[in-house]
């Protein structure tokens, strides 16, 4: 998605061209993942020729959004306490972070 979002309008080849695996991986591969993308509604397509052009549907903080409640659904059981201690626990955090988070709760807390 990250090279979607930044070309805006590619094709497969143009997705396989910048991504940094080395082998890179099969046309097939990548064209079946973007129809996954596509089946989700994350990315649509119009044709230029006989190739397919892929654009973003959704954005990436909307995208970021998905992905967190969905790992925190299916992976943490729908609680959002069990995946930031997970975070928290698994990253190293500055004093400064720590404190930012604080202050996040807080807020949160007092405002709701």
């Amino acid at each position: 998605m990250n090279i979607i979002w930044d070309m805006r309008n590619c094709c497969v080849e143009d997705v396989i061209s910048r991504l940094a695996d080395d082998p890179k991986p099969a046309y097939t591969t990548v064209q079946t993942f973007m129809r996954i993308l596509e089946q989700k509604e994350f990315l649509a397509h119009k044709r230029d020729g006989k190739k397919h052009i892929f654009y973003p549907l959704i954005e990436k903080p909307e995208y970021t959004r998905w992905s967190l409640k969905h790992m925190k659904d299916n992976l943490f059981g729908g609680s959002a306490k069990s995946l930031l201690n997970t975070f928290i626990r698994d990253n190293e955090l500055s004093d400064k972070d720590i404190s930012d988070l604080m202050s996040l709760l807080e807020d949160l807390k007092e405002n709701g």
